[in-house]
């Protein structure tokens, strides 16, 4: 779908990224995205190929490896967090046999982590949706959280752009444990409230923004 941009007379479609080009990229990346030849015999398929993925969907069906019990803790999980019906729903056709998995993740972050994060989280669900439809399976996308990490430095941060597109860091209180214990096992108190008002004075406003005393809860939430 293209976008009008203001002050720009053509509309734009969704911009791409060439990794080659990040310094900081491995070049397996690049050759994976762009080359795939190249990299072919460590991996079970070209990803842009529906065959490949036919296989893929071919050989979890083979497979009469029982996911029900997966599929029951997820759902106990789901519940215990409300989430939506969509979600829900997901994670019980796990249990069927026939069902396959876009996998992807990251390590627990304050806030959800980096932006990328969040952009994981929506390919994931796209590419599920686009080889449903293609394939004519049935695919979930699951997003697993890495919260057996225990470098809390690294996660209890996050930097958002605040209503002048300048970069704004919002900062977790330390928790006991932390440094010590998996991201999991900690528990944020009364002072996340203070995080919280931190992160909505930061972010731009919009039609509503509500902060709450918040009760102890779980890290990451």
């Amino acid at each position: 779908m293209s976008t009008d941009v203001p002050g720009s007379s053509s509309p734009v479609g969704p911009v791409g990224i060439d990794v080659r080009q990040l310094g900081w990229i491995r070049p397996l990346v690049g050759d994976y995205a762009f080359d795939f030849g190249r990299v072919a015999p460590l991996y079970a398929g070209d990803p842009s190929s529906p065959e490949a993925w036919r296989d893929a969907i071919d050989r979890r069906h083979g497979n009469h490896l029982s996911t029900i019990r997966i599929a029951q803790v997820l759902g106990a999980q789901q519940e215990r967090r409300g989430a939506p019906p969509a979600a829900r729903e997901a994670a019980a056709r796990l249990g069927n046999s026939q069902t396959v998995a876009v996998v992807t993740g990251q390590q627990a972050g304050a806030f959800g982590g980096p932006l990328f994060t969040l952009l994981k989280a929506v390919t994931a669900i796209q590419l599920a949706r686009k080889v449903s439809a293609e394939q004519g399976a049935s695919v979930v996308p699951v997003f697993w959280v890495d919260a057996e990490d225990h470098d809390w430095e690294e996660v209890r941060s996050c930097t958002v752009l605040d209503s002048e597109f300048q970069p704004a860091s919002v900062t977790l209180a330390k928790p006991e444990g932390a440094g010590e214990l998996p991201i999991a096992a900690l528990m944020l108190d009364d002072r996340i409230g203070e995080s919280l008002a931190a992160l909505a004075a930061a972010l731009p406003s919009t039609d509503s923004i509500h902060v709450a005393n918040a009760p102890a809860i779980p890290f990451p939430g």
